[in-house]
């Protein structure tokens, strides 16, 4: 048997002894009802206990839940701060390296750079050659240019004299 049947069977049980006391005349009817009311009563108070003790559960394990949740999200904020950061000191030491390499590469450009004397490589000899003589040339009488023959020049006709003019004095 479940317990709700056994409780019921138990109320059953104690109306009808409550009953047979009031046939007998042992108990009066409002002795009988009052029982009941008091066994309702006691019946609505139980139930409101469980009740209020259902939702103090209900209301804790909500709580329980949300603080979960909510330590959940602040540790996943925590853990992306943290990645930012590391990745932050990580650019940090690359932008040190580099300085410190830019640094070093500017002090070296700054130093006068030394050379090393290096011999240059003679040139390879070149060979004497005798140079090819010309071919002479065959000596040929110049023609005698023919005679202009001789004109008299015209005078040119003659310019007029001008006066000239006084430059003026430089200072």
């Amino acid at each position: 048997m479940s317990e709700k049947s056994r409780e019921e069977l138990l109320l059953e049980y104690e109306k009808e002894y409550l009953q047979r006391l009031a046939n007998e005349g042992k108990l009066k009817d409002d002795d009988v009802k009052k029982s009941e009311e008091v066994r309702n009563e006691m019946t609505v108070e139980e139930a409101e206990k469980v009740q209020a003790d259902a939702a103090a559960q209900v209301q804790a394990s909500s709580a329980a839940k949300n603080q979960s949740e909510d330590e959940q999200k602040k540790k996943e904020e925590f853990d992306n701060e943290v990645s930012k950061i590391r990745k932050e000191l990580q650019l940090l030491k690359e932008m040190a390296t580099l300085t410190e390499e830019l640094e070093s590469l500017k002090k070296d450009l700054r130093r006068p750079s030394k050379r090393k004397a290096t011999k240059k490589k003679a040139a390879p000899k070149r060979k004497a050659t005798k140079k090819k003589a010309a071919p002479k040339r065959k000596a040929t009488k110049k023609k005698a240019a023919p005679k202009r023959k001789a004109t008299k020049k015209k005078a040119a006709p003659k310019r007029k004299a001008t006066k000239k003019k006084a430059a003026p004095k430089r200072r």
